[in-house]
């Protein structure tokens, strides 16, 4: 990719992680813009886009004209907010055609207001998550895809503490059923956006998650506390120790 950029990766539990991407040169252009918003919405289907330009196009038509989620991965410092992004100001200037400030002032500015991430997490953690309303979300879909392109993954519980009376071979169990009838199911001719019903919370999905300053600083001001469920409080930890190592412009602004 030419503009959007992994910064680093940290696994957690299993096979969770969390990794930070820079989104600063997101609106530099309008190929930027493709790249970006085809990147993101690209989760859904569990692969990257064979042509970029095609998907976005056609999520532009299939909102009516109006851009889909992916779009508000499109922002910038002088609107860092999902208000200020592309798809709620479809009117928002490529830095390069802005009139008074340079592309990569306004490039160091997005690094200053604005946090994405990519997260693996099991879906009880990803509903959490979801309930901050100040982000901009996409994730995986297994409406659009199955478990030979997105094998199934589980999130396995460290034995002790919780797990001292259900096990680990329990858990273990359970998704090995899970698996067995989700397969049955598709093999019966079910649709997958059907058949996903009878997977369980502790699947591990993906999602894209970005937020300005006030975002984030709500999000760890709650997720960092004590009450915070074990799980979620330790993905929360990770983000926030990525962004003081390497976005440490951002996260020096964040409590």
């Amino acid at each position: 990719m030419n503009y959007i950029k992994k910064i680093a990766e940290k696994g957690l539990w299993n096979s969770g992680k969390a990794q930070l991407w820079d989104f600063a040169r997101a609106n530099q252009n309008e190929e930027s813009r493709v790249e970006a918003v085809a990147t993101v919405a690209s989760i859904c289907y569990g692969r990257p886009a064979k042509d970029a330009a095609k998907l976005v196009e056609r999520l532009w038509s299939e909102s009516g004209g109006l851009p889909s989620s992916a779009f508000e991965f499109i922002r910038d410092g002088r609107s860092p907010t999902i208000e200020g992004s592309l798809r709620n100001n479809p009117d928002l200037v490529p830095y390069e055609n802005d009139p008074s400030e340079s592309a990569e002032a306004l490039i160091e500015r997005h690094r200053k207001s604005i946090a994405t991430f990519r997260i693996k997490v099991p879906i009880f953690v990803a509903r959490q998550i979801m309930r901050h309303r100040q982000f901009s979300y996409q994730e995986l879909s297994r409406r659009y895809t199955d478990d030979k392109r997105v094998p199934l993954d589980f999130w396995i519980p460290a034995e002790g503490g919780d797990t001292e009376t259900a096990t680990t071979g329990l858990f273990q169990l359970a998704y090995t059923l899970e698996k067995q009838i989700y397969r049955l199911l598709l093999d019966s001719n079910v649709r997958a956006d059907i058949a996903r019903a009878v997977l369980g919370t502790g699947l591990y999905t993906e999602l894209w998650m970005m937020g300005d300053q006030e975002a984030w600083r709500n999000y760890f001001a709650l997720r960092l506390d004590p009450h915070t469920q074990v799980e979620h409080r330790e993905m929360a930890q990770v983000m926030r120790d990525l962004l003081a190592e390497h976005q440490p412009e951002f996260a020096m602004q964040s409590p």
